[in-house]
């Protein structure tokens, strides 16, 4: 099984402020695309899983459209 492009969106929590997130990942599957999203977060911004809210992940096309 190779990777799809998934687009993930949602909010996270910083500074007692909820700000909207887009991201595009390579995954397996929509869960492990999720997953991606939540340790990238984690290593760069520094943001706890519990302030990560994932409302929508979704398969994209590889050209973006």
């Amino acid at each position: 099984m190779g990777e799809k492009n998934f687009l993930v969106e949602g909010e996270i929590l910083q500074k007692g402020k909820k700000k909207p997130f887009s991201k595009k990942v390579s995954a397996e599957t929509a869960s492990f695309a999720a997953e991606k999203v939540m340790c990238l977060f984690g290593s760069n911004n520094k943001i706890t899983r519990k302030k990560i809210f994932i409302k929508e992940t979704k398969e994209v096309e590889e050209n973006g459209h």
